[in-house]
């Protein structure tokens, strides 16, 4: 209960971040070479990535299991581009990505305090924030969409594994606090 209660006020806190915390504005969206660096620029996936992957191992113990969540996660991203792409701009987009930056932080402090439900709730809850992600780009795609959605998801599958890799090295709740450090420090001058 302690954690749901955690969570809620981490998703809470992101509403009152600044409104202006637009992550993916500026960003060029219709190459092969944009798609690339994206990840690696964009502060906000770069974080998430790199979390995700992380929780992805230590959520875990199967390795086939962990590659699934990590691929369950582009499977996302890729879909929420497409969503996006379709559908166009929704209220909160930009408030869930904030929102995935803490969630993703309370997750990993999860996996080290409690029960495996909430810690499965909290991974899929991840995945669909991952999705959020994917839907800004969509919303502001141009040009050549699908070398530039190629291009994000090897990108994102090599920070993914990035992630996953360095959990293995160090396997510490204070995981969580640095990521959540990370996503605050990002959150407060974006």
């Amino acid at each position: 209960m302690k954690t749901t209660r955690i969570i809620s006020s981490l998703a809470t806190l992101s509403l009152i971040l600044p409104a202006s915390v637009q992550a993916h504005s500026g960003h060029d969206h219709s190459s092969f070479f944009s798609g690339l660096v994206h990840p690696v620029t964009g502060i906000d996936h770069l974080i998430m990535l790199l979390a995700f992957g992380a929780l992805a191992f230590l959520a875990v113990k199967k390795t086939s299991t962990q590659l699934s969540l990590l691929a369950a996660a582009l499977v996302a991203m890729v879909a929420g581009m497409a969503a996006g792409l379709n559908w166009g701009a929704i209220t909160g987009i930009e408030g869930a990505i904030a929102a995935s930056l803490l969630v993703v932080s309370a997750a990993l402090w999860q996996v080290f305090s409690g029960s495996q439900m909430v810690t499965r709730m909290a991974v899929a809850l991840c995945v669909a924030l991952i999705f959020c992600h994917g839907y800004a780009h969509g919303i502001e795609a141009s040009g050549n969409v699908s070398m530039f959605a190629v291009a994000m998801a090897i990108s994102a599958s090599a920070l993914l594994l990035l992630g996953h890799r360095l959990a293995a090295l160090t396997s510490s709740r204070w995981l969580s606090a640095g990521v959540a450090s990370a996503s605050l420090a990002y959150l407060l001058v974006a």
